[in-house]
């Protein structure tokens, strides 16, 4: 055990320590919840000090656990909740508690932005929509009714680039995270001029840009007090949630699609160059493969649509899975199972908080068609699994529109420990789906990249061959391809039916 690589995985309710060998095996880990503050009801907040003392205190559980000799670890890298911010002043001190990315306070800035910048020049520098959800609104929201937080801070720093600093006194973030602020020029790899100058920020209150895997400094003392690592372990810039778990399941050359099917669903295809969409219909960022770009697209409601039956309609299976000691998810699947492909033409739109990508219709809702009375609970279950699947496909095939091939879609998230999902997202994408053998691919991503930052892999591609298990791949079947072809189709001409209904006029 002399060489290990500690990932701490930052995410949105909580942080996870993991410490990985070089083969990608989990030696230990451990995870700790913090709490989200909520000021107004469409306002979200963290405390900058929570994330920190959740990162201390799993790395010292974990490498107790494990057994672990501060000596072994080789290097730390972290990955984390993207877009969420904190002011801090020249010691590294937070002015306020962190805007969260889920907050959506920011809707006045955001229709400034519009007012000084074109969106369509917005998104030809950042790939990116302007929206709440990226970092330079909330930036612009600190300005703007905090003047003096905004005056006195020295940097405004993302979740990354906060326990970055604690870890080694440095204010550094990473290309992939840099390209999530609203304010990062693509394909310059750096802030950009037009969109700092358009939104009066000075670069100088941003961290410095890093690629993701660069050695960017050594854990301090303080830090090595707090944690119980080793004085001078190397620390490694790391990425965004999204981009590492892409590389954290292997997608690390074109022609490889990551979807993480959880509450909601992320697709990111690997791609050489900047892709942008003339619709504005996905997203591009920076992958953490150093020279790649990852083509996004979020989708809102998918697993929660699941859950959705389950907390509403499944008492049924619920009660089952408790008597057979089963997670009830698995019993609801199972049941789907028995439905022939198509649901026998029952069709579910999965928008119950609105469409995501590709659609971006925030008034879009649920909906089940095609019922008739003979007709079960379980035909509702199989139209929820393929709904989702057609979502995906929706924006694969705008995927393909920009050039980029599908062969392989990798998967990730409570959905892929389903056989039966997935197989029906093989049969509908027409694609072979790959599970892999580890679940927290987000924090095998930054092992991968703390790793390569110490020079373990010549690359990050060789790192993720060594370090990435796949299952074998649940592949298209030949049966489905028809039933499908026209359950897509109804699918595509049912939204479009309704996709003008303000439902939330109602």
């Amino acid at each position: 055990m002399n060489e290990l690589a500690l990932a701490i995985d930052a995410g949105t309710t909580g942080v996870r320590s993991m410490f990985f060998d070089r083969a990608g095996k989990v030696v230990a880990r451990d995870y700790l919840e913090f709490t989200s503050l909520f000021p107004h009801p469409s306002w979200v907040e963290q405390d900058a000090e929570a994330w920190w003392t959740a990162a201390c205190q799993t790395i010292r559980s974990a490498m107790n656990d494990g057994s672990i000799d501060p000596s072994a670890v080789s290097a730390v890298s972290v990955t984390n909740q993207r877009e969420t911010v904190v002011p801090v002043d020249s010691t590294g001190k937070p002015l306020r508690n962190g805007i969260v990315w889920q907050d959506r306070r920011t809707v006045p800035q955001c229709n400034w932005i519009r007012e000084q910048i074109s969106p369509d020049q917005v998104y030809s520098i950042t790939g990116l929509t302007i929206d709440p959800y990226f970092t330079a609104p909330k930036i612009l929201w600190v300005k703007e009714n905090e003047p003096a937080v905004f005056e006195n801070t020295e940097k405004f720093l993302l979740v990354h680039d906060y326990l970055i600093y604690r870890l080694s006194n440095e204010f550094v973030t990473d290309y992939s995270n840099a390209s999530r602020t609203l304010l990062f020029d693509l394909r310059k790899a750096d802030w950009s001029p037009p969109m700092l100058e358009s939104l009066g920020i000075d670069a100088e209150k941003l961290p410095h840009a890093v690629e993701p895997g660069a050695h960017i400094g050594e854990v301090g003392e303080q830090a090595a007090a707090e944690t119980g690592l080793k004085p001078g372990t190397p620390v490694i810039a790391g990425g965004g949630d999204q981009q590492c778990a892409a590389l954290g399941v292997g997608v690390v050359k074109e022609g490889m699609v990551k979807c993480t099917t959880g509450t909601g669903t992320f697709i990111l295809a690997h791609s050489r160059t900047v892709r942008t969409d003339p619709g504005r219909r996905v997203l591009c960022s920076r992958h953490v493969v150093p020279n790649s770009f990852v083509v996004e697209a979020s989708m809102f409601t998918t697993g929660s649509a699941l859950r959705w039956f389950r907390d509403n309609l499944g008492g049924e299976e619920v009660s089952i899975a408790e008597q057979e000691g089963v997670d009830a998810y698995e019993i609801i699947t199972q049941a789907a199972s028995e439905v022939p492909a198509g649901s026998e033409g029952v069709i579910h739109i999965p928008h119950f908080v609105g469409a995501g990508a590709p659609n971006w219709n925030p008034h879009s809702r649920g909906i089940f068609a095609g019922l008739a009375i003979g007709h079960s609970r379980s035909h509702i279950i199989r139209a929820i699994l393929e709904g989702v699947c057609y979502e995906i496909r929706t924006n694969l095939e705008v995927m393909r529109e920009l050039g980029l091939p599908s062969r392989e879609v990798r998967v990730t998230g409570g959905a892929a420990r389903s056989e039966t999902w997935m197989q029906i997202q093989a049969d509908i994408l027409r694609t072979p789906v790959v599970r892999v053998e580890m679940e927290e691919a987000t924090a095998l991503g930054a092992a991968i990249l703390a790793f390569r930052g110490i020079g373990v892999f010549k690359s990050v591609a060789q790192a993720a061959e060594e370090m990435v298990r796949t299952r074998e791949p649940l592949r298209p079947s030949a049966e489905t391809l028809e039933v499908y072809k026209v359950g897509y189709k109804h699918f595509r001409q049912l939204y479009s039916a309704v996709e003008d209904i303000q439902w939330d006029e109602v």
